[in-house]
């Protein structure tokens, strides 16, 4: 007996049978909840979820989210489901190896060449600097601007921090380092935002493994840069998360991934 699991989707079928543990995932909700209008169905089918992506089946294979056809690569890729901190860090995440993430998803929406992606991304301007992302983000991206500004104006460490900013990096082809994984960048589904200065704090986990290759990771919160938390708190309830929060840590990087917060916010119950 097949029944319809109604998770926030907006226009797709969903039919599992009521039986199956998997449609309370929290990863499952928290996916399908985030990109419902860009899900064309999601079915039940062999004890996984199957969401239908730009034409293409994605199983959900434990979190790692993969093209049905290359299933054959589940032991190479980590779940693309992680821990975030929903509240600001008061000392460092404990360390990790980086993942390596599948990165069907995106391809199966935005494409996998560069020709592809460009189809997807538009111009704008965020805070007076020009950026080329992917569509999705032209919406988060200005409510973010919004209510940067209107926090600015009682805030002047968000003012501060609108003022000091430099240079503005989206879409950019690369690997995020160390992995062989496509960064976000490279779908223009990221930005990263420079200041005129970092203020002789660490900012960036690489760079701080320069000059202290076995303890980067031990480096306290408060030697390390950061934009106000109001700033955070902003970028986060448009669904970006922020770089500063990871075990690597990159404090000037934002990305969108409303299923992370999504995720994590199912977790602990809110």
């Amino acid at each position: 007996m097949l029944a319809v699991l109604q998770i926030g989707l907006a226009a797709s079928a969903m039919t599992v049978p009521t039986s199956a543990p998997i449609e309370s995932d929290p990863r499952v909700r928290a996916f399908a909840e985030a990109y419902a209008p860009l899900i064309d169905s999601v079915t039940y089918r062999d004890g996984d979820m199957v969401f239908t992506l730009g034409g293409r089946p994605i199983r959900f294979q434990d979190g790692r989210m993969l093209e049905e056809g290359r299933l054959d690569r589940s032991t190479d890729c980590d779940p693309i489901f992680y821990r975030y901190s929903l509240v600001p860090l008061t000392e460092p995440p404990t360390p990790e190896e980086l993942p390596t993430y599948c990165t069907d998803v995106a391809e199966s929406l935005w494409g996998r060449t560069e020709d592809e992606i460009r189809t997807h991304g538009r111009s704008a301007t965020f805070l007076d600097h020009l950026v080329f992302v992917n569509r999705l983000l032209l919406g988060p991206l200005a409510a973010v601007e919004r209510d940067l500004l209107d926090a600015a104006a009682r805030d002047a460490s968000v003012a501060r921090w609108i003022e000091d900013l430099r240079i503005t990096y989206s879409f950019i082809t690369r690997d995020i380092a160390e992995t062989r994984t496509q960064s976000y960048h490279g779908w223009g589904m990221a930005i990263d935002l420079v200041p005129t200065s970092y203020e002789g704090r660490q900012v960036y986990w690489r760079w701080s493994q320069v000059f202290d290759r076995e303890g980067w990771h031990r480096i306290p919160i408060e030697q390390r840069w950061s934009p106000p938390q109001a700033v955070v708190a902003i970028f986060e309830s448009q669904g970006f998360v922020w770089g500063g929060k990871w075990s690597h840590f990159d404090a000037i990087h934002f990305e969108y991934r409303p299923e992370i917060l999504l995720y994590n916010r199912l977790i602990a119950g809110q």
